[in-house]
């Protein structure tokens, strides 16, 4: 297999985030498989992609349905090819404290944010088993090494890491490796002007992380240079994450 030229399925692919990630991908000379919720999102995705020149195709799923991801499989494979890299970069962030939250919420943020990975994994990865290689990045968040202030949200991204380590055993010597990417305040609609006149504050590097950067992490963790990076939490946080574990 030419290593240099994958089938890359990106989940949540209409997202802020996903722009830096597609891009990259894109520009590394991988065809990105642009799998959102809503249509329209996973189409102007990959739009954006083929304009620049890049190869890419769309596809709508809710991943928190097991159905409906197995069905997903079905048709990018018969459509695209087998995917060679999963990059499950979908999810929520609930805005709501414990007192505001509810069990329903709970599970909510916990169905797009865990289950869906471990859907999208379950569903993807035998094909990378029989093909002897293949590449999984979980996209989890700072807040599950430091916790956060909604819970849902950080409980959430905790089990995806956690996730992320305890499949090792499952891919022992099949050829895949499977990381946690970990990123501290990334620059996309969904951040508040508050949160980023506290990134300027407290952040060491008083940047805000741009898409492009969370990208070029995830393209390195699916070339050969990473072959040996495995259960990894990769952080990419400026600096945060120590500075909290020095006042905790």
């Amino acid at each position: 297999m030419d290593k240099s030229s994958l089938n890359v399925l990106v989940t949540g692919a209409g997202g802020g985030m996903c722009e830096g990630i597609n891009a990259r991908l894109a520009a590394a000379g991988h065809t990105v498989v642009c799998v959102d919720l809503d249509t329209e999102r996973s189409e102007r995705a990959a739009d954006a992609i083929t304009r620049s020149g890049g190869q890419a195709t769309a596809f709508a799923a809710d991943i928190t349905d097991e159905a409906v991801v197995e069905k997903l499989h079905d048709d990018v494979t018969r459509d695209v090819g087998p995917i060679h890299a999963l990059v499950n970069a979908a999810g929520v962030l609930d805005r709501k404290y414990m007192d505001d939250s509810t069990a329903e919420s709970f599970r909510g943020a916990l169905d797009v944010n865990l289950v869906g990975p471990f859907n999208m994994i379950r569903a993807f990865s035998p094909a990378m088993k029989e093909a002897g290689w293949g590449r999984i990045v979980n996209i989890a968040s700072i807040a599950a090494i430091t916790g956060y202030i909604y819970p849902s949200y950080a409980a959430s991204k905790a089990g995806l890491a956690n996730l992320t380590r305890s499949l090792l055993e499952d891919f022992r010597g099949t050829g895949i490796t499977v990381n946690a990417v970990c990123p501290g305040v990334v620059d996309t609609p969904m951040v508040i002007q508050k949160v980023r006149d506290q990134v300027a504050r407290r952040v060491p590097t008083q940047a805000i992380i741009e898409p492009d950067e969370v990208g070029a992490l995830v393209c390195f963790l699916l070339s050969h240079d990473a072959r040996s990076i495995n259960g990894a939490e990769m952080v990419i946080d400026g600096g945060a994450t120590q500075l909290f574990r020095l006042f905790d």
